[in-house]
């Protein structure tokens, strides 16, 4: 069950509602999965208090799903009658959920609501954006009033409750202001607001993100060079192609020692795995990236380590002194059939498959018995968590850490890592799901999967049209305020089958990767997008994750000329970086981003017929092919509009 139990004003995302979720029954351990944590096991464990398992979470008003996991096995709440069927295809997620309606529907700030704070009120660029939330279809216009000035303010968006107003006006430091909203002829009057306000782009993150664009490679799928297992000079022999393209920053998932090809299983967080070249390999890697201005990133993976961890071997062999650093939950911590089958001489998949099947008395990251989760109530664990996140910054000079199953930890651990890093550090968590309660004062952005599941609904299964597609973009942005500028946007990346191959057209994927490179937020790449690389990811193969194709007759040239234009334009617009984003038309895509004197109009016809359009009267053609009156079938452009 669940029960409302307060409302509150939170200083970024206006008003939140606590809320108390309680199970009854048994079990070792339970926690609270929901879509504020992508329905993952770690960030929200319950407390038991006699035969009940509790706890409280702040949530923003609206409507979110829910369930428990009790002792590794998803249930639904009992109490809760309402439950609906919730599906994201971005991280393969489709069971019936328990409803949660955290709001207040007879308050009057359920019918109209403000607030200074950086989701409803902030400074960017050289402009001051205000925003006003109303009931669903409550009202039909709304009005800002300053200074005996009265700005009708633009509809931007709308949820299951709720419609978005937004008003964008000159930079002021400061200024007084109320609103007004309409409904049949009546006037309804609204706040006397008084602000100084707190949030502008300097305060999202680090300024060289704006202009990155990022490469995301995994080592052992990217060239090997002449000397056998060192992944790393492999890649440095390749940075003269990665700066060719226009790439900026690197994003490199895990490095450090393990015993899968994937490295998501750390045994040692102090040293890159030999397999990969060593920890002079990736010290030579950084300073040949400093010369040609490219940024490093790196997988940080601390919801759990390795089985093979040090500390893990002693809290099996002895239980004593790691035993509070991993999530125990009954003694011993194998069984004798466990320790056998670990010892035999079976091939390491037939062995794996084998333990995954044995009972253990420790919490793992979805019951895989490689990766035990770490235990994130004991301080030692968290001061270690900042320890390796220092020294990768302070001693290889890395720029910013991605971290893994970030919405399968606490949130306060990440409010603490963030502290304790220089301020020039870019952090973005995996938070495949919405990310509201992980940014502002944890990370600087996160996965952007929320975009994501809307790019594959409007530009792979072509579910949704246009009008529909711009409001769920424009909702994130209502939702996300000044940090959907920092946010990590992906058509690909190693968890999630290739766009190319989704879409399965080269016409279709080029409509994309425009959207991708002129929307708001950082854009990213996954090795092999440039050259028309395809993969699929099934539960019997990672297609997606196929080796790099380096044999340019076996590359497609046509997507790659096409990717280096795009990225070459994102890296020279400010308007693309850091500018204002206001959708055109709503039958296609077509939106402007502004940046001072810099305007550019975006088009994309995603449908397979012609749409004739008005075009500018002064304009020139930037990317893409326009004719001065018609867009053609699957095709895009870029306007600069003087």
């Amino acid at each position: 069950m669940y029960r409302i139990k307060d409302l509150r004003d939170d200083e970024f995302l206006g008003r939140v509602v606590k809320i108390e979720f309680a199970y009854k029954g048994r079990g070792k351990y339970v926690y609270l999965l929901g879509n504020f944590n992508a329905f993952n096991e770690g960030s929200f464990r319950m407390n038991q208090t006699k035969d009940s398992w509790k706890i409280e979470l702040e949530l923003p008003e609206g409507i979110w799903y829910y369930g428990f996991s009790v002792d590794g096995k998803f249930i639904v709440d009992k109490e809760n009658p309402e439950r609906v069927l919730y599906k994201k295809r971005s991280y393969d997620f489709s069971k019936k959920t328990s409803v949660c309606r955290a709001f207040f529907p007879n308050s009057k700030e359920f019918f109209i609501y403000h607030s200074p704070c950086p989701t409803y009120a902030f400074h960017f660029q050289d402009h001051t954006i205000i925003r006003l939330r109303t009931s669903k279809d409550g009202f039909e216009r709304a009005f800002l009033l300053s200074d005996e000035k009265r700005f009708e303010m633009r509809k931007k968006a709308y949820d299951e409750l709720f419609d978005y107003y937004e008003a964008i006006l000159p930079y002021v430091d400061r200024m007084d202001y109320s609103f007004e909203v309409k409904k049949d002829n009546k006037t309804i009057s609204y706040g006397n607001f008084n602000s100084k306000f707190k949030f502008s782009r300097n305060q999202c993150g680090p300024e060289w993100v704006y202009g990155s664009v990022f490469y995301q490679i995994m080592l052992d799928r990217f060239p090997r060079s002449s000397k056998k297992n060192n992944d790393l000079t492999g890649l440095i022999n390749r940075l003269n192609y990665l700066s060719e393209l226009g790439i900026n920053a690197l994003y490199l998932t895990p490095i450090f020692t393990s015993k899968t090809y994937h490295s998501y299983d750390v045994e040692d967080y102090y040293t890159v795995d030999q397999k990969y070249g060593g920890n002079d390999a990736f010290k030579e890697l950084v300073e040949e990236c400093k010369k040609r201005n490219i940024r490093i990133c790196l997988d940080g993976v601390f919801h759990h380590t390795s089985f093979f961890h040090p500390h893990f071997q002693e809290v099996i062999q002895n239980f004593l002194t790691y035993r509070e650093w991993y999530r125990i939950t009954d003694l011993p911590v194998i069984g004798d059939r466990f320790k056998e089958t670990l010892s035999s001489n079976l091939p390491l998949a037939e062995k794996s498959k084998r333990l995954t099947k044995l009972e253990k008395n420790y919490e793992s990251f979805f019951g895989t018995w490689l990766m035990p989760r770490l235990n994130h109530d004991n301080p030692e664990v968290v001061e270690f968590i900042k320890d390796v996140g220092n020294y990768w910054v302070k001693n290889y000079d890395t720029k910013g850490w991605r971290l893994d199953v970030a919405h399968g930890v606490p949130p306060r651990i990440w409010r603490e890592f963030r502290l304790d890093l220089p301020n020039d550090v870019y952090l973005f968590g995996e938070v495949m799901d919405d990310a509201r309660i992980w940014i502002f004062d944890k990370f600087h952005g996160a996965m952007n999967y929320l975009l994501y599941e809307a790019m594959l609904s409007f530009f792979a299964y072509q579910e949704i049209n246009g009008e529909e597609f711009l409001n769920q973009i424009e909702l994130l942005n209502v939702y996300y305020g000044p940090i959907s500028y920092m946010m990590y946007n992906f058509l690909d990346n190693h968890d999630v089958s290739r766009f190319l191959s989704l879409v399965d057209s080269k016409e279709k994927y080029r409509c994309a990767l425009v959207f991708l490179f002129t929307y708001v937020g950082i854009p990213s790449l996954f090795y092999g997008d440039e050259i028309g690389l395809k993969g699929t990811k099934t539960k019997k193969e990672e297609g997606q994750r196929r080796p790099m194709i380096w044999d340019p007759k076996a590359q497609d040239v046509e997507i790659l000329d096409f990717t280096k234009k795009l990225i070459d334009l994102r890296r020279k617009s400010k308007a693309l970086q850091i500018g204002l984003f206001k959708p055109a038309r709503f039958d296609m895509l077509m939106y402007e981003r502004t940046f001072e004197n810099e305007k550019l109009l975006i088009g994309i016809n995603y449908s397979d017929s012609s749409i004739k359009i008005d075009s500018p009267k002064h304009y020139e053609v930037v990317f893409g092919n326009f004719n001065g009156f018609s867009v053609a079938p699957f095709s895009s452009f870029v306007l600069k509009v003087r």
